[in-house]
């Protein structure tokens, strides 16, 4: 069930919660998260709460603590708390009695609204309201509307500033703060890393009273204004607070004249003040409306909370990806949160790159741009290993390396905490990347990329492929061992259908290169051998085909393995992976049991591979032996069952898939929105409902829409052409609207 009501406006849609529930406190601060694409702050509260988690990310600002430390995701002083006292008392949302509640996010423009009244001893009824927003038309900017009033008046103290105090769960990433204050008016605060990066985060308040006397305070690692008004009573206060946040790495530091990012910064809050918030607010939404005219998609028929659920899903993709750079890529969780630590898994190039290479294809270059500066990283892999050309990390952060910590859940049976086999064993990503850059050349015809970047990725990670396979002389044949496929209760295995699959796809872009490549690189390729050594590979390589019943065996020896006798509890449980709380992992992997899409997922990235009843067959077959305890199946399943026409389980699929980060239950998204599904959910509508695919040559629609849903429309970039689609169950008709 989804929690969240919605309500459609003139424009988009906004979610809101249903009720003051402290239990969704952190839920919320996710799901209600203010991102552009380099900024992401969650939506706690501006008073502080009893249970929070607040938190400011930078699209790429990762660091290491320690040497026993994981590289994560930085969390950055916060600018969103307001410490608010009334008449002498504290006010504090978890001690007072609230009288009027209303918190929402406007996902058409990302913006947080509030009003919250209370009941206070010494002021009577005080209200709250708030607006607050990541601007998209300057991504470095953040600006903060709150209002204050009191029913019965009295003295207000206010004060707000730079937190400097936040940690990443604890742990601290800067080990060096200045703060001071410029012109009596801009509070400034600069964070040093030991590695050499530095945030500076400036602040200015606004009041739009003129004779207003400004007093400063600093606290460790903070510094705060403090404001003092007499209100009369009924008299609204508001307060305009906008924030700055530049990152420099080492190099940029050492670069920059003294004082020249203070200079930069002080002239952009200048003209922000200038404009005023309700001028800010009006370049966000222009901006925002750009990425709209591009990326919206209208669905006759759906209901509302179908519609709303595709926006939120298109607002949080876009509040995850770096639009002007690609020094960093889409985290798992995007800019919500710190679970994961903030790392870039196959997520990005399978589940959430699509939508960007069928709309924005300028932005799915920055997220390939982000893999080539890893390779690096991915070669340093591949040569640990004993392999050789380049293995990319399960896990990545900045510097392309593997950023999987060795441990994590604790073993039900020894009491140990559990090794992570991920970064270790589950070499598909090498794969998936590939498979992400030949879909973009395919929609883009990015030649220039290909020259530049892109055929290198795909000679150096075929090479590994070449290296990771072994010779069975039995069989005659090429293998891929003791690996981990998609699915991760299946752990330790030989041939896993979608690996060695995804090899072949990976080695045959190479061979293709080397085919056609006019280039050095290709020569030395070529005087090396390694054509000879790719076609060797292809002929060789073992791909499992379907059985007599026409299963694709999902590795050698998942169809041999005892199942589950009571899969039934562990599919309908309300929490996930409830297995593991009475299998331990080893005895997981000896059942015939998913954790996701394994098989699945190949026939998706591989449409054409297998007939229509192969397809139906293993759909049907792997789904009933799927707990769908991954975020990453259901949206999956969802499109895999609406490209063989059971609309039914897919719109059972799709609907759960919506409520993955929507739903009741309190913990789901707290650490941060799952960011595959929510791409999932657009792959789903855009290839398995509007049935949308190309091969390099023009897109071709096959079209499965829902029973109750009339049509769709939605625009796509072709080869430097924006193009329109309108889709019914007859066909589809296209028109091309741009030449870009």
């Amino acid at each position: 069930m989804i929690y969240y009501k919605t309500e459609e406006k003139e424009k988009g849609f906004r979610f809101y919660e249903p009720e003051r529930n402290p239990d969704y406190n952190r839920k919320t601060e996710a799901v209600f998260a203010q991102c552009n694409g380099f900024l992401g702050i969650r939506a706690s509260f501006e008073t502080k709460q009893l249970d929070e988690s607040r938190g400011t990310f930078i699209g790429g600002l990762y660091h290491k603590a320690g040497v026993h430390e994981v590289t994560e995701l930085v969390n950055c002083p916060d600018v969103t708390e307001f410490r608010i006292r009334i008449n002498g008392e504290n006010l504090r949302l978890d001690s007072c009695r609230l009288t009027d509640y209303d918190r929402s996010l406007y996902t058409r423009y990302g913006e947080l609204e509030s009003r919250i009244g209370c009941e206070m001893k010494a002021a009577g009824g005080v209200t709250l309201t708030s607006r607050r927003f990541a601007s998209v038309d300057n991504r470095r900017l953040f600006c903060h509307q709150l209002s204050v009033s009191c029913e019965n008046g009295g003295i207000l103290e206010l004060s707000t500033g730079i937190n400097g105090q936040i940690t990443n769960s604890g742990v601290s990433h800067f080990d060096r703060m200045e703060a001071r204050v410029f012109e009596k008016s801009r509070m400034f605060l600069e964070c040093g890393c030991d590695d050499g990066q530095i945030l500076s985060v400036m602040t200015v308040c606004s009041t739009g009273e003129s004779r207003e006397t400004a007093a400063f305070h600093l606290e460790r690692r903070g510094i705060y204004q403090d404001f003092k008004k007499e209100l009369r009573p009924g008299e609204v206060w508001t307060i305009y607070k906008y924030t700055l946040f530049y990152v420099e790495n080492g190099e940029e530091s050492s670069e920059k004249t003294a004082g020249q990012t203070v200079m930069e910064m002080t002239d952009a809050l200048t003209e922000a003040q200038e404009a005023g918030f309700g001028g800010l607010n009006r370049r966000h939404r222009e901006a925002f409306d750009r990425f709209w005219d591009m990326a919206a998609i209208e669905i006759t028929g759906a209901s509302k909370e179908e519609r709303a659920a595709v926006e939120f899903a298109e607002y949080h993709l876009a509040g995850m990806v770096p639009w002007d750079g690609c020094s960093c890529s889409a985290a798992a969780k995007g800019l919500t949160g710190e679970g994961y630590k903030g790392h870039v898994f196959w997520d990005t190039e399978i589940f959430i790159m699509p939508f960007f290479i069928y709309m924005f294809p300028e932005t799915a270059r920055n997220l390939l741009l982000y893999r080539y500066h890893g390779l690096a990283g991915a070669r340093k892999k591949a040569e640990e290993y004993g392999y050789s050309g380049a293995m990319y990390p399960w896990e990545a952060a900045s510097s392309g390396e593997e950023e999987t910590p060795l441990y994590a859940a604790i073993d039900i049976h020894t009491g140990k905490a559990a090794k992570v086999w991920s970064g270790i064993k589950e070499h598909h990503v090498t794969a998936d990347i590939i498979h992400g850059l030949i879909s973009y050349y395919q929609a883009t015809g990015d030649r220039e990329f290909m020259e530049r970047y892109g055929c290198r990725m795909i000679l150096e990670t075929a090479v590994f492929w070449h290296s990771r396979a072994v010779w069975n002389e039995e069989k005659g044949r090429l293998e891929i061992r003791d690996v981990i496929g998609p699915d991760e209760y299946t752990e330790h295995v030989d041939n896993n259908a979608y690996t060695n699959y995804m090899a072949y796809e990976n080695v045959k872009a190479a061979a293709d290169v080397l085919a056609s490549w006019k280039h050095p690189l290709a020569d030395a390729y070529r005087e090396e051998g390694w054509g000879g050594r790719f076609d060797q590979f292809l002929r060789c390589i073992y791909l499992p085909e379907p059985n007599g019943e026409k299963i694709i065996p999902q590795d050698d020896t998942f169809l041999s393995k005892k199942k589950l006798p009571d899969i039934g509890k562990y599919r309908t449980a309300d929490v996930r992976q409830l297995i593991l709380k009475d299998y331990s992992r080893s005895q997981v992997v000896d059942m015939q049991v998913l954790k996701q899409a394994d098989v699945v997922m190949l026939l998706e990235l591989l449409p054409g591979r297998f007939d229509a009843e192969t397809v139906k067959k293993n759909v049907e077959f792997y789904e009933a032996l799927n707990t769908h305890d991954s975020s990453l199946s259901l949206c999956a399943h969802a499109e895999a069952e609406a490209v063989i026409g059971e609309m039914d389980m897919a719109m059972k699929f799709f609907r759960q898939a919506m409520e993955i980060d929507l739903c009741e239950g309190y913990k789901d998204s707290a650490e941060g929105i799952h960011a595959a599904s929510l791409g999932g959910i657009l792959n789903c509508i855009l290839r398995g409902f509007a049935g949308m695919k190309t091969d390099g040559g023009t897109y071709r629609f096959t079209p499965h829409l829902p029973d109750h849903w009339q049509s769709m429309r939605f625009s796509f970039m072709d080869h430097g052409k924006k193009k329109t689609a309108v889709v019914t169950r007859e066909g589809t008709e296209i028109t091309c609207t741009k030449i870009i």
